[in-house]
């Protein structure tokens, strides 16, 4: 295969949806939702009434909502965009995070040393994470691919460094940047999954959380950092701000069938 095929090939495997821009992958080392990122924020919304959501959050039936379906037709390879740079994700055991059942979806609150320092154009703090399992009549990921949906797919949310919270950048243009990724069953126990969900029974009910020690973050996302689709669009829950720059990466989570069971359980999120 010549230098031309192998750009060719590239640019095939970059395309991704409606406007959305990929990055060429680097020759280097590779390193449920819940509700809206950010307190403060009502919560007596439900999956179950969403078409009503922009009745009480204007914004949910606003022009640039998330999710979407990356349509792999209507892409555009941007050269410009670069590799996503982590710092700090990996955290020793002897730093504790809360571990939460919002009765939306598990949420793992992360502290703001934990940044994207690179493949942005601003520095963003880490504020939570959490997953997307789906509902019975719409189960699996958010996002989709030329229709196909995914089985799950964790947020990684961050907030604009240039503002003081996440509460003061969510209403902000390009104020969140979510790192997102889709979730399959593959042959194996995930280690770094197994890290978070060894605790998952302690959060079963609505309003729990729990002290979980600290690990390694980082080996929740992919490998691959260098390869993502970006888009600008919005919160996927109310009060959906359209103020999200998000990256969803090419590279798939494998997670074996006991792990993914093990989430996709409706006591997580009692309200899908």
């Amino acid at each position: 295969m010549g230098p031309q095929d192998q750009y060719l090939l590239l640019l095939l495997t970059c395309l991704l949806g409606p406007p959305v821009r990929c990055e060429e992958p680097h020759h280097q080392e590779e390193e449920s939702q819940g509700p809206s990122p950010g307190p403060g924020h009502h919560h007596h919304w439900s999956y179950t009434d969403i078409l009503e959501w922009d009745t009480d959050y204007p914004d949910c039936g606003g022009a640039a909502q998330s999710p979407i379906n990356v349509d792999t037709q209507n892409t555009t390879f941007d050269p410009q965009l670069r590799p996503i740079q982590l710092s700090g994700y990996d955290l020793a055991p002897g730093e504790t995070l809360e571990l939460e059942n919002n009765k939306h979806t598990v949420v793992l609150k992360l502290p703001d040393s934990l940044k994207i320092v690179g493949g942005l154009p601003h520095i963003y703090r880490a504020a939570q994470l959490h997953f997307h399992w789906g509902s019975d009549s719409s189960p699996g990921s958010e996002h989709m691919v030329n229709g196909h949906r995914f089985p799950g797919e964790i947020h990684v949310v961050h907030y604009n460094s240039e503002y003081k919270s996440i509460d003061k950048a969510i209403t902000q243009p390009g104020g969140l940047a979510v790192l997102a990724a889709f979730i399959e069953e593959g042959p194996d126990d995930n280690a770094g999954y197994q890290h978070l969900l060894d605790h998952l029974d302690e959060v079963k009910e609505g309003g729990n959380s729990v002290e979980i020690p600290g690990f390694d973050i980082r080996g929740l996302l992919p490998q691959q950092l260098d390869r993502y689709f970006r888009y600008n669009g919005s919160l996927t829950t109310p009060p959906c701000f359209q103020s999200v720059n998000w990256t969803i990466f090419n590279q798939t989570l494998l997670l074996s069938a006991k792990q993914v069971g093990s989430v996709d359980n409706p006591e997580y999120h009692p309200d899908l």
